[in-house]
């Protein structure tokens, strides 16, 4: 269900565009829903053909068992046709990525296992976070393990920082193989035929102001292209019916479900207006708006696969038939 709005598009339409690129960047404020978005961007993605991993620094197992799983691995496991998922742990990244870089999985063994670099490697800030961003970066673009990548990142401020690591090494780094892979990096980070964001909101005014700064931002300090934003948790738009003569609802049992449905069609128009006056916001203030996606607000919430495909059907139920 797409927001009626000039750059409204329908969640089809936004993932066929996304499934040719190689790498997702999910970002959102906490509690937004970037997790469901994650699991449901690999569901879809891996049914239209592609081989996704949907990779996660969460610490909880939500993205697993969402995707019809038990627990998340270190490395990834599958959850479907097509669909890998995985824990990105940054002590491992560290190693993992310190063999890539070295080229010598031997050589980072007797590096990074060692206690004193391992204090190190803790005492250097961003060090942990280049190596989460540096391991999806390898999977998604140097190695193509996968066709996409979807990075279930840290939340917004989180992330914005640990996107602008690269440019950070490359300006205090002048020799060695970080400039080097930094370079390469940014340069992935900058196409929008490789990497694109997808940012995460709540259908309220203030999530949305940050939701329309987080894109600024993303695109000034990181020049990440933005793909696409999904406006989570919309209510129904429910027709308005109107009571019947009192004598036909003698213990008032109508009455009462017409009024839950009035307070849910009261809430969804108020959303509605919240999105459609920051969409002519934005418009005016001169800034592109990428394709906005609503999501549905699910009452009974999400309990394992069966809801996230349930959403799904509902977003697109010609593929789903």
């Amino acid at each position: 269900m797409a927001v009626s709005s000039a750059p409204a598009s329908g969640f089809g339409a936004v993932l066929d565009a996304l499934a040719q690129r190689q790498l997702l960047v999910v970002s959102g404020k906490g509690g937004v829903g970037r997790t469901t978005v994650a699991a449901l961007l690999g569901l879809s993605l891996a049914r239209r053909g592609r081989r996704v991993l949907v990779a996660t620094v969460g610490l909880d197992d939500r993205l697993a068992w969402m995707l019809g799983q038990r627990t998340l691995a270190e490395t990834p496991s599958v959850a479907g046709p097509g669909l890998y998922i995985q824990r990105v742990v940054p002590t491992v990244c560290v190693r993992e990525y310190g063999a890539l870089v070295l080229r010598s999985e031997r050589i980072a063994g007797a590096v990074f296992d060692s206690a004193p670099i391992r204090r190190l490697v803790r005492a250097v800030p961003g060090l942990d976070d280049f190596a989460v961003l540096g391991k999806i970066w390898h999977e998604a673009v140097h190695a193509r393990s996968f066709d996409v990548v979807v990075f279930d990142g840290p939340a917004t401020g989180h992330l914005r920082y640990t996107l602008g690591i690269p440019q950070a090494i490359l300006k205090t780094v002048r020799v060695g193989p970080l400039p080097r892979e930094a370079t390469q990096m940014q340069a992935s980070l900058e196409d929008p035929s490789v990497t694109t964001a997808v940012l995460v909101g709540l259908p309220d005014r203030w999530p949305l102001t940050e939701l329309g700064e987080m894109a600024a931002s993303l695109r000034s300090e990181s020049r990440v292209n933005i793909g696409g934003i999904f406006v989570n948790g919309t209510w129904p738009e429910l027709p308005a019916f109107q009571a019947g003569p009192a004598e036909l609802d003698p213990d008032g049992q109508v009455a009462r479900t017409l009024a839950a449905t009035r307070v849910v069609a009261q809430q969804a128009a108020r959303q509605r207006g919240h999105v459609e006056a920051w969409l002519a916001g934005e418009q005016a203030a001169g800034r592109r708006v990428p394709p906005v996606v609503s999501l549905p607000w699910r009452f009974q919430g999400f309990a394992g696969l069966a809801d996230v495909e349930d959403v799904l059907a509902t977003l697109e139920p010609r593929r789903a038939a």
